[in-house]
Protein backbone atom coordinates (compact mmCIF):
# COMPACT_ATOMS: atom_id res chain seq x y z
CA UNK A 1 0.00 0.00 0.00
CA UNK A 2 1.63 3.26 -1.16
CA UNK A 3 -0.12 5.34 1.49
CA UNK A 4 2.29 4.32 4.26
CA UNK A 5 5.47 4.00 2.15
CA UNK A 6 5.55 7.70 1.27
CA UNK A 7 7.64 10.04 3.38
CA UNK A 8 5.20 12.76 4.42
CA UNK A 9 7.45 15.31 6.13
CA UNK A 10 9.74 16.19 3.25
CA UNK A 11 9.89 20.00 2.93
CA UNK A 12 9.93 21.63 6.40
CA UNK A 13 9.99 25.18 5.00
CA UNK A 14 6.45 24.72 3.73
CA UNK A 15 5.07 22.06 6.03
CA UNK A 16 6.12 23.40 9.47
CA UNK A 17 4.26 26.73 9.19
CA UNK A 18 1.24 24.99 7.71
CA UNK A 19 1.20 22.41 10.49
CA UNK A 20 1.54 25.14 13.13
CA UNK A 21 -1.38 27.06 11.64
CA UNK A 22 -3.54 23.93 11.58
CA UNK A 23 -2.49 23.02 15.13
CA UNK A 24 -3.43 26.50 16.39
CA UNK A 25 -6.71 26.35 14.47
CA UNK A 26 -7.62 22.94 15.88
CA UNK A 27 -6.65 24.08 19.39
CA UNK A 28 -8.92 27.11 19.09
CA UNK A 29 -11.69 24.87 17.74
CA UNK A 30 -11.26 22.52 20.70
CA UNK A 31 -11.42 25.44 23.12
CA UNK A 32 -14.62 26.64 21.46
CA UNK A 33 -16.05 23.12 21.81
CA UNK A 34 -15.11 22.98 25.50
CA UNK A 35 -16.57 26.44 26.08
CA UNK A 36 -19.78 25.33 24.34
CA UNK A 37 -20.04 22.26 26.58
CA UNK A 38 -19.35 24.36 29.67
CA UNK A 39 -21.94 26.98 28.69
CA UNK A 40 -24.49 24.27 27.89
CA UNK A 41 -23.98 22.76 31.35
CA UNK A 42 -24.31 26.20 32.98
CA UNK A 43 -27.46 26.89 30.97
CA UNK A 44 -28.92 23.53 31.97
CA UNK A 45 -28.13 24.26 35.62
CA UNK A 46 -29.85 27.64 35.36
CA UNK A 47 -32.90 26.13 33.68
CA UNK A 48 -33.57 23.65 36.45
CA UNK A 49 -32.52 26.16 39.14
CA UNK A 50 -30.43 23.51 40.82
CA UNK A 51 -26.82 22.49 41.00
CA UNK A 52 -25.54 20.61 37.96
CA UNK A 53 -24.71 17.61 40.13
CA UNK A 54 -28.46 17.09 40.67
CA UNK A 55 -29.14 17.17 36.93
CA UNK A 56 -26.32 14.73 36.21
CA UNK A 57 -26.06 12.69 39.38
CA UNK A 58 -22.53 11.37 39.43
CA UNK A 59 -23.47 8.68 41.94
CA UNK A 60 -25.68 7.15 39.29
CA UNK A 61 -22.86 7.33 36.78
CA UNK A 62 -20.46 5.46 39.07
CA UNK A 63 -17.75 3.87 36.93
CA UNK A 64 -19.01 5.69 33.83
CA UNK A 65 -17.86 9.03 35.26
CA UNK A 66 -14.39 8.66 33.73
CA UNK A 67 -15.96 7.66 30.43
CA UNK A 68 -17.88 10.94 30.45
CA UNK A 69 -14.64 12.90 30.64
CA UNK A 70 -13.01 10.70 28.02
CA UNK A 71 -15.96 11.25 25.68
CA UNK A 72 -15.13 14.95 25.75
CA UNK A 73 -11.32 14.80 25.61
CA UNK A 74 -10.83 11.82 23.29
CA UNK A 75 -12.60 13.36 20.26
CA UNK A 76 -10.47 16.49 20.60
CA UNK A 77 -7.26 14.44 20.59
CA UNK A 78 -8.55 12.33 17.71
CA UNK A 79 -9.42 15.49 15.74
CA UNK A 80 -5.89 16.77 16.30
CA UNK A 81 -4.27 13.54 15.10
CA UNK A 82 -6.52 13.35 12.04
CA UNK A 83 -5.90 17.03 11.31
CA UNK A 84 -2.12 16.61 11.46
CA UNK A 85 -2.29 13.59 9.14
CA UNK A 86 -4.46 15.48 6.65
CA UNK A 87 -2.08 18.45 6.73
CA UNK A 88 0.94 16.21 6.18
CA UNK A 89 -0.78 14.33 3.36
CA UNK A 90 -2.03 17.39 1.49
CA UNK A 91 1.09 19.49 2.03
CA UNK A 92 3.15 16.57 0.74
CA UNK A 93 1.28 16.91 -2.57
CA UNK A 94 2.88 20.37 -2.89
CA UNK A 95 6.12 19.87 -0.99
CA UNK A 96 7.15 16.69 -2.82
CA UNK A 97 7.06 18.27 -6.30
CA UNK A 98 8.86 21.39 -5.05
CA UNK A 99 11.51 19.20 -3.43
CA UNK A 100 12.03 17.26 -6.69
CA UNK A 101 12.09 20.50 -8.70
CA UNK A 102 14.72 21.97 -6.38
CA UNK A 103 16.77 18.76 -6.62
CA UNK A 104 16.66 18.85 -10.44
CA UNK A 105 17.72 22.50 -10.52
CA UNK A 106 20.59 21.74 -8.12
CA UNK A 107 21.69 18.85 -10.36
CA UNK A 108 21.59 21.15 -13.40
CA UNK A 109 23.54 23.92 -11.65
CA UNK A 110 26.19 21.52 -10.35
CA UNK A 111 26.74 20.20 -13.88
CA UNK A 112 25.52 16.64 -13.29
CA UNK A 113 23.09 17.00 -16.18
CA UNK A 114 22.84 19.30 -19.18
CA UNK A 115 19.05 19.59 -19.17
CA UNK A 116 16.20 19.86 -16.72
CA UNK A 117 13.53 17.19 -17.01
CA UNK A 118 11.04 17.46 -14.17
CA UNK A 119 8.66 14.54 -13.57
CA UNK A 120 6.13 14.45 -10.75
CA UNK A 121 4.02 11.57 -9.48
CA UNK A 122 0.60 11.40 -11.09
CA UNK A 123 -1.09 12.03 -7.73
CA UNK A 124 0.94 15.17 -6.99
CA UNK A 125 -0.05 18.74 -7.71
CA UNK A 126 1.85 21.34 -9.75
CA UNK A 127 1.98 19.34 -13.00
CA UNK A 128 1.56 22.53 -15.03
CA UNK A 129 4.74 23.93 -13.43
CA UNK A 130 6.68 20.82 -14.48
CA UNK A 131 5.35 21.10 -18.04
CA UNK A 132 6.37 24.77 -18.25
CA UNK A 133 9.87 24.11 -16.94
CA UNK A 134 10.28 21.20 -19.36
CA UNK A 135 9.07 23.40 -22.25
CA UNK A 136 11.59 26.13 -21.26
CA UNK A 137 14.33 23.52 -21.37
CA UNK A 138 13.17 22.27 -24.79
CA UNK A 139 12.96 25.83 -26.12
CA UNK A 140 16.49 26.62 -24.97
CA UNK A 141 17.74 23.40 -26.66
CA UNK A 142 16.05 24.43 -29.92
CA UNK A 143 17.61 27.89 -29.76
CA UNK A 144 21.05 26.37 -29.14
CA UNK A 145 20.59 24.09 -32.15
CA UNK A 146 19.66 27.05 -34.37
CA UNK A 147 22.78 28.96 -33.49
Amino acid sequence: MRLFRRQYFIYPEIQKPLMMQIFVGLTILSMIQMAGIYLAMKWMAAQVAADISIVVDYRVLGPWKQFLYLSIILPMILNLVIGIFIVLYTSNKFAGPLFRLEREIDRYLSGETDSIQVKFRTTDYLHSLAQKINSIDQKSKRQQNLT
